[in-house]
């Protein structure tokens, strides 16, 4: 018996070494892709991928967060039975996720695009008596088929009108697609980007995936949540020819950050809250694309990646539950005021920081949107630093002016920062996609002001929220939030009435660690 063991252990061992040999490999070799591309952009292509500078920074993303989360599995599932062929699938998934990034060619874009849906749905499920990990993973699997549907309407209609597959192709001719033509695969494509990245009112599946094991988490939230975006950042001067998919991708994005944002308030739990903050990070990304900002976008991408993916991770070391945001510490009054003045002192900041590194933020409504976006960020800057200050204020005078003209100095690094990422952003991906004239007709104003009004009007309702708390109708929104507004409920519905109840057998003797089960652990320590 105990050759046996040493025999499976070393076989395992192999194994091991292999995958993580690969995911090494391709890690390194975006990371040159992307070196390259600093020193001297360009594109190589060849056998339907292609390299340049978009798919170099995500690939580089994907390949890394698989291979940090591959090395946290090997020890997080020790003595698992499963741990082979989760292992597996995990390598599975990460480097169809790595063909799909970089895929120029439509029809491996395709597969890449269904394997990596197939390999999380096997992640999702690698424990098939898990209820609670089922119900999600069925919803995942049918929205995913809507949207491989939806694809697959696409490349055909490219075909039809381009003749060809090669995507770049397409793009490098796409003003001579007639637009009676590249409206539909517009739509198309944006549909497909919407079920992929877990748009309203597709989302319900990511935050209820709280039992799956803790790296597909961290792989799903941090980096394939992202295909949709990455789809449509590909796609983009194809897209940003056709309003009305750039007002699909607002209005869509739109709601899904005020669904996400009002639900993620409510949540106690820091591992809901991980998940929520997920939806509305991913409605935002839609809402940049829609703004035909497609540079932030990727930019978003990157930061919240890895963002995430260090969040989880580290789920086990986070307290049971905590406060989302320390509601109740600042008088509702107080934090209006103080939004106020920070979104108003932002705007000579933002002008500043246009005239220092040549760019303006006010040319086209997307741009102007994205400003507004960021001076409201700078007012909530003003109320995290100068809302708990009253005391201190009012023993000194002295204090008060300091931490006034700190708050200022941050605002205006704040800007420049923004704006600055968003330049090096834009310049960076010229090489890749062009330069893309900015949508300023009706539509694209309406998509504009859409998420600045959302936005406004959210910023008002968390200055209010312990006003609204003592309510009734406040305490009845708190529930109804706490559920999500009941959408995975609905979605339950849906799919039991196409597919029937899922079906589980006992549970487990030994399951596989999830995020919940850490939390309850971490809870005891």
């Amino acid at each position: 018996m105990s050759d046996l063991e040493d025999g499976d252990r070393a076989s395992l061992g192999w194994d091991h070494g292999l995958r993580l040999a690969l995911l090494v490999g391709l890690t390194l070799v975006s990371a040159a892709a992307l070196v390259g591309q600093l020193i001297t952009p360009g594109a190589w292509s060849g056998f339907g991928i292609t390299l340049d500078p978009l798919s170099a920074i995500l690939t580089l993303l994907v390949s890394g967060i698989g291979t940090v989360t591959l090395v946290y599995s090997v020890r997080y599932l020790e003595g698992h039975p499963a741990r082979r062929r989760f292992l597996r699938l995990l390598t599975f998934t990460v480097v169809s996720a790595y063909i799909l990034m970089c895929s120029t060619h439509l029809v491996l874009l395709f597969v890449a695009w269904a394997a990596t849906s197939l390999g999380l749905h096997g992640l999702l499920t690698i424990d098939p008596r898990r209820r609670e990990a089922i119900r999600p993973a069925r919803k995942k699997f049918l929205i995913s088929r809507l949207g491989d549907l939806a694809l697959v309407g696409a490349i055909a209609l490219i075909y039809q009108s381009a003749g060809t597959f090669d995507l770049n192709q397409v793009l490098a001719h796409v003003g001579t697609i007639p637009a009676s033509e590249i409206g539909p695969i517009a739509m198309l494509v944006a549909i497909a980007a919407l079920t992929k990245s877990a748009q309203f009112p597709f989302h319900s599946w990511l935050p209820e995936t709280m039992e799956a094991p803790t790296p597909v988490s961290a792989l799903m939230h941090a980096g394939i949540i992202n295909a949709g975006g990455a789809l449509v950042i590909r796609f983009a001067p194809l897209i940003a020819r056709v309003p009305e998919a750039l007002l699909l991708l607002s209005v869509v994005g739109t709601l899904t950050l005020t669904l996400g944002m009002l639900t993620m308030w409510a949540q106690v739990k820091i591992k809901r809250i991980l998940a929520w903050s997920t939806v509305s990070q991913m409605g935002f990304m839609m809402i940049q694309c829609g703004l035909g900002a497609f540079p932030a976008a990727a930019l978003h991408i990157v930061g919240h990646g890895c963002y995430k993916a260090w969040s989880f991770l580290r789920c086990g070391e986070v307290p049971r539950s905590t406060s989302s945001n320390g509601v109740g510490t600042i008088a509702p009054g107080r934090a209006l005021a103080l939004v106020s003045l920070g979104t108003l002192a932002a705007l000579p900041g933002l002008t500043f920081a246009s005239w220092l590194i040549a760019f303006s933020w006010w040319d086209a409504p997307g741009e102007l949107a994205l400003g507004m976006i960021v001076a409201l960020s700078c007012g909530q800057l003003w109320v995290s630093w100068l809302g708990g200050t009253t005391a201190g204020f009012k023993r000194s005078r002295l204090l008060m002016v300091r931490e006034v003209f700190t708050t200022m100095g941050l605002t205006l690094a704040l800007c420049v920062c923004a704006l600055g990422l968003y330049r090096g952003a834009t310049l960076y991906l010229t090489p890749t996609l062009g330069p893309i004239a900015p949508a300023t007709g009706p539509l694209a104003w309406i998509a504009a002001g859409l998420p600045v009004a959302a936005m406004v009007a959210l910023t008002v309702i968390h200055a209010l929220l312990p006003v609204i708390g003592r309510a009734s109708l406040g305490r009845a929104f708190h529930v109804h939030a706490l559920n999500g507004f009941y959408w995975g409920a609905v979605a339950d519905r849906v799919v039991d009435a196409l597919c029937g109840p899922p079906r589980c057998s006992s549970p487990p003797s030994s399951p596989i660690p999830s995020i919940t089960s850490e939390a309850r652990r971490a809870s005891f320590r």
